[in-house]
């Protein structure tokens, strides 16, 4: 496996571009036209501009209708807020709908949700996720998502979406989550994650998966691309993870997921023809970068490739058979230590070494976590330039995605 030809760059990462519907959208303003953003919802038609301004809205907004922008007018003072009663935050069925520049916090479930499976059955005796049986177009920009009880930013069966510029922080499941879709065709760049049991979730999220310059700080766990049997569109496949700073998440102080992991910067879990590359990981007390078996789904085609990962337990760690190496390879990587031994010696990306032995572990154990409620609220976050006169830019269309030279390790801000 060679890093040269595997990537198909489509372009540069920036918003959507102005569309024709800018000049036809409508702007419905909460609460001097609407008392509640779901009453906005309620009357808005595609292509309208929801705008928010700064106050708290006691409300779980349900979005069906499809091709809105939802944007508050002060990300740090339009708070949603589900005083720990309400189920979700947002809960969006409807294809290409952006949320932007406002917080979300304090709900039982989700901060924001977009799901396939909210729109009806799978067409076709189809399956979630897959085909045309997805949410079709999301964005979240500017969000800050926190103290909620399962995710902050929660993607389902949904395709072509972006999620950028955004904090996650305090849930006892992950930060941000994309799961069984294929293809995904998703990028999520430039945001911070911290204090989660789990940073970045992707369960059997395949096909144009790209999390880059992102920093995943004082988690439980940092990025994990997975595969699982207890979702549908399992092995997880394809999915870039470059240019993050990834660093410390072994925080006894995050909430914890029961049986989760503790103490991992990057681990693929079962997952296949994943790139991990260009990304600082230090500081985890179990190891830096791991490749390994989940749910007996064996790891495959995995390559890691240029990172730096130092300071921790064990910087580079393959856990499996001799059989399943030449699968996966390591190379160029700046380490200390690794599992087994000279590990981009017998497990290159550039030769076939050969791997002799089986290598096992012992699942590491995390101390137990604080109440997803008890978690510090973060402090004020980046607002959105321009947020009255920035362009609608619906997500109607697959992302644009990194040029990959380009990319460069953000160095600890916040999004």
């Amino acid at each position: 496996m060679k890093l040269v030809g595997w990537l198909v760059v489509l372009g540069t990462l920036t918003l959507p571009a102005c569309t024709s519907e800018d000049s036809e959208s409508r702007k419905l303003l909460v609460p001097q036209d609407y008392a509640t953003i779901q009453s906005a919802i309620d009357d808005a038609r595609s292509g309208d501009l929801i705008l928010i301004s700064p106050g708290t809205y006691r409300e779980s907004v349900q979005v069906d209708q499809d091709e809105l922008v939802i944007r508050g007018l002060d990300r740090n003072l339009v708070v949603i807020d589900g005083g720990d009663a309400l189920t979700n935050g947002f809960e969006v069925s409807a294809n290409s709908v952006a949320i932007e520049n406002l917080t979300v916090k304090s709900f039982r479930q989700n901060g924001i949700i977009f799901s396939g499976a909210l729109r009806g059955p799978p067409s076709n005796d189809g399956v979630y996720g897959a085909d045309d049986n997805t949410l079709d177009g999301y964005r979240v920009s500017y969000v800050t998502s926190f103290n909620n009880g399962l995710y902050g930013i929660y993607a389902f069966a949904s395709k072509n979406g972006l999620i950028e510029h955004s904090y996650a922080s305090g849930h006892p499941d992950s930060g941000i989550y994309v799961g069984q879709c294929r293809p995904c065709n998703v990028v999520i760049r430039s945001t911070t994650v911290e204090n989660n049991a789990i940073g970045y979730y992707g369960t059997n999220a395949s096909s144009n998966v790209w999390v880059v310059e992102s920093v995943f700080r004082g988690n439980r766990l940092g990025i994990t691309p997975n595969s699982q049997k207890a979702e549908m569109l399992s092995p997880q496949r394809g999915a870039t993870i470059a240019a993050n700073l990834v660093e410390d998440n072994d925080n006894p102080n995050a909430p914890e997921i029961p049986q989760g992991f503790f103490g991992g910067g990057i681990v693929i879990g079962g997952g296949t023809a994943n790139l991990v590359t260009r990304n600082v990981v230090r500081g985890h007390a179990w190891a830096g970068i791991v490749i390994m078996p989940l749910n007996d789904l064996i790891p495959m085609d995995n390559e890691i490739q240029g990172n730096v990962s130092q300071a921790n337990g064990t910087d580079l760690l393959f856990i499996g058979r001799p059989e399943d190496s030449l699968k996966n390879c390591f190379s160029e990587n700046v380490y200390a230590t690794s599992t087994p031994a000279d590990i981009e010696q017998k497990m290159s990306c550039v030769s076939d070494a050969t791997l002799r032995d089986s290598t096992t572990y012992s699942q590491p154990v995390g101390p137990p976590g604080p109440s997803y409620r008890d978690v510090v609220p973060p402090s004020k976050q980046v607002s959105m330039p321009n947020a009255v006169t920035a362009s609608l830019g619906l997500p109607i269309k697959e992302p644009l995605y990194p040029i990959l030279e380009n990319l460069v390790v953000p160095m600890g801000q916040s999004s």
